[in-house]
């Protein structure tokens, strides 16, 4: 199955879904390229409120039906596997880089939210939280259909900036949650965002933690001191298995050989990667292969 990022998620759609390359928004209607190919690169929000579905997330089955939230990160993939007739759903695809810019530095939402969401991109919300939510969806919907609307993108970003403060409250009232003590982003939450963002970008070329560490300008005991303490893994841990995810999801196609994935994943040779695939899932590459025929 394909894996498309954001520019190529938009060339699917109409002039009215989206804002090209930065915002899209898919509904029933469009679950067809959710079926057909993966989504990566990308942050996704996707709301439930009919029906049900069985999603992949980084390969793994994910079951969703009715008031379920789920929130996707960048690095995350992404695909529908299956879905019920009478399936209903808003789903938001875009950027950090977008959200920053319209949430204006705002962080909505409990503490550690992003380590929660990475534990379990699934929240389960009540009736009239899902209500609240798909309003705030659906006016996100009508504006940007609004092709004459001269204020249509300042429109949008209003909206979605509505839309990540009702989350918030969701977030914090229905699922007692800690409230964040300050408004913008709280450095820790911040450094965590940044060494996901650093690892989705180069985990294919870099696998060493010292790495990401001088990236961020601390050191590697601050920087596993901190992911260890909102993921409850090492960066070691979260580095080698974005390498294990992508791995994996090229070792199903077979017109794939072992020693292009290899390549790709910049492991010296054919053994090395062998040798770190077997450490981590027990068996070799080519098992694993004609273990998922």
């Amino acid at each position: 199955m394909r894996a498309l990022n954001m520019q190529q998620l938009c060339s699917f759609a109409q002039d009215n879904q989206k804002i090209d390359g930065k915002f899209l928004i898919l509904k029933a209607g469009d679950i067809s390229i959710l079926h057909k190919f993966r989504v990566r690169g990308c942050r996704l929000n996707l709301l439930v409120f009919s029906g049900t579905m069985e999603a992949e997330v980084n390969g793994n089955a994910v079951g969703l039906k009715r008031c379920d939230f789920l929130d996707v990160l960048e690095g995350t993939s992404f695909g529908i596997r299956s879905y019920s007739e009478d399936v209903d759903f808003y789903c938001f695809v875009t950027t950090r880089e977008f959200l920053l810019e319209v949430m204006q530095n705002v962080v909505p939402g409990p503490k550690d939210y992003l380590s929660i969401i990475i534990n379990d991109p699934v929240i389960r919300l009540s009736s009239n939280s899902t209500s609240r939510l798909f309003k705030q969806m659906r006016l996100v919907d009508e504006v940007l259909s609004d092709m004459d609307h001269c204020y249509r993108e300042e429109m949008l970003a209003a909206y979605l900036h509505g839309f990540g403060l009702e989350l918030g409250n969701v977030l914090i009232k229905e699922k007692s949650l800690d409230v964040p003590g300050q408004t913008r982003p709280v450095v820790k939450d911040t450094l965590l965002a940044n060494f996901f963002d650093l690892v989705w970008k180069n985990f294919r070329e870099r696998r060493e933690v010292s790495f990401y560490a001088k990236e961020l300008c601390i050191s590697t005991k601050h920087l596993s001191r901190v992911v260890k303490a909102h993921t409850g893994k090492t960066p070691h841990q979260i580095i080698s298995g974005e390498v294990l995810g992508l791995a994996s999801q090229l070792l199903k196609n077979e017109n794939i050989l072992v020693q292009q994935i290899s390549d790709a994943l910049h492991f010296a040779d054919q053994a090395a990667f062998s040798k770190f695939f077997r450490k981590y899932m027990k068996m070799s590459p080519s098992e694993y292969r004609k273990k998922m025929r």
